[in-house]
């Protein structure tokens, strides 16, 4: 190639580079409304047009760290596309390295995929965001990581510590109760599970559970009760849960 073509090609490369599109006003405000969309979608439970929509909104702004928050994660939990929310979750981080709902995210996929040490450090930095709102659910995780890592001590203490900054928080209730029950205790697994239950009243798993832990103790009465409820309690996508504590509770 010529000094002169190679010039010109330079030239071409550096003008080509300096005209990447940046979204118009009305094509971020447009993105915004797809997002906001497919929200709503995605909490009535339809997960198609919720991908949909955070397509558009992508399409529209490929610098929304927003929509590819929700992208990821819609992909991680209801699809199960595990790589490809990777990718999203890096992203919105990417486009802003302060987003610590995108960096919890992003453990609790690393903690899926067995990742723990990767997992237990996006948690720890998602912890020293003062301003985060979802801290104590970053840090229950980081217990729960620190515990499928073999530090049960820790683990039950940053769990605790998740408890006592939501007490609403039940998936803290959970794990405390699978840890207590799987190293023996399980009295005090079968209080967390009540713990469970109470906090959200609404969920069969947590009847479920109770109701297993009652049964290790001889408690017949109080599983047959638990094991009722989870029946009941058990929602149209959950007929295994519901066949499974409808099982249990006739062999009692």
């Amino acid at each position: 190639m010529s000094r002169i073509t190679s010039s010109c090609f330079l030239a071409f490369a550096l003008a080509s580079a300096g005209c990447a599109h940046v979204p118009t006003e009305n094509e971020r405000r447009s993105s915004e409304i797809h997002y906001d969309l497919g929200v709503q979608a995605q909490q009535h439970g339809h997960v198609q047009d919720a991908l949909a929509e955070y397509q558009k909104a992508l399409d529209q702004n490929p610098d929304n760290p927003e929509a590819h928050n929700a992208m990821a994660l819609l992909l991680h939990l209801s699809f199960r596309r595990l790589d490809e929310a990777s990718s999203h979750y890096e992203k919105a981080l990417k486009l802003r390295p302060t987003f610590s709902d995108a960096r919890t995210n992003l453990g609790n996929l690393r903690l899926d995929q067995g990742r723990y040490d990767e997992a237990i450090k996006l948690y720890e930095q998602s912890l020293n965001d003062m301003q985060y709102r979802y801290g104590f659910s970053a840090q229950g995780n980081l217990g729960w990581a620190l515990y499928k890592k073999g530090d049960t001590v820790n683990a039950v203490q940053n769990i605790k510590a998740a408890i006592t900054t939501n007490p609403e928080f039940c998936l803290g209730y959970k794990n405390l109760g699978i840890i207590y029950d799987e190293t023996g205790k399980t009295e005090d697994a079968c209080r967390q599970f009540g713990n469970y239950r109470e906090k959200c009243p609404d969920v069969a798993d947590a009847y479920r559970r109770e109701g297993v832990c009652q049964a290790k103790l001889g408690r017949a009465d109080e599983a047959k009760k638990a094991f009722a409820a989870c029946e009941a309690k058990a929602q149209p996508n959950e007929q295994d849960l519901k066949d499974d504590c409808r099982s249990l509770l006739d062999h009692l």
